[in-house]
């Protein structure tokens, strides 16, 4: 009687493990940024403040020291559930402006000008 209730927990576990539904780490890569981050940007701050709220920029252009970009993406399994690309302009070392890009892939621009 142990023996087939052993084995009956060995095979239902066994079942278990081949199915297809297993959970997927979320991954996130990049900067990942809040709305509270964002909430806390005003024109007027100096870098060292835009770095204390925001992080270190993924991307610090050498050829253009008064624009940073923050570019961050997450993905689960193989599938991208959000992809995001913030640029911060400054002027005399004080933020001048920040918009929101949203990175578009090679295949969307081929679709696009196909049709």
């Amino acid at each position: 009687m142990k023996i087939i209730f052993l084995i009956t927990i060995i095979s239902f576990f066994g079942f278990l493990s081949c199915a297809k539904n297993f959970y997927q780490v979320p991954v996130s890569q990049g900067n990942i940024i809040s709305l509270s981050m964002l909430s806390k940007l005003e024109i007027g701050l100096t870098k060292a403040q835009v770095k204390y709220i925001m992080g270190t920029p993924s991307v610090n252009d050498p050829f253009n020291a008064e624009r940073w970009d923050y570019i961050g993406y997450e993905t689960v399994g193989e599938q991208k559930i959000s992809e995001v690309h913030h640029v911060l302009f400054f002027e005399d070392n004080k933020l001048a402006k920040w918009e929101k890009r949203l990175e578009v892939s090679a295949n969307q621009i081929l679709n696009q000008e196909i049709e």
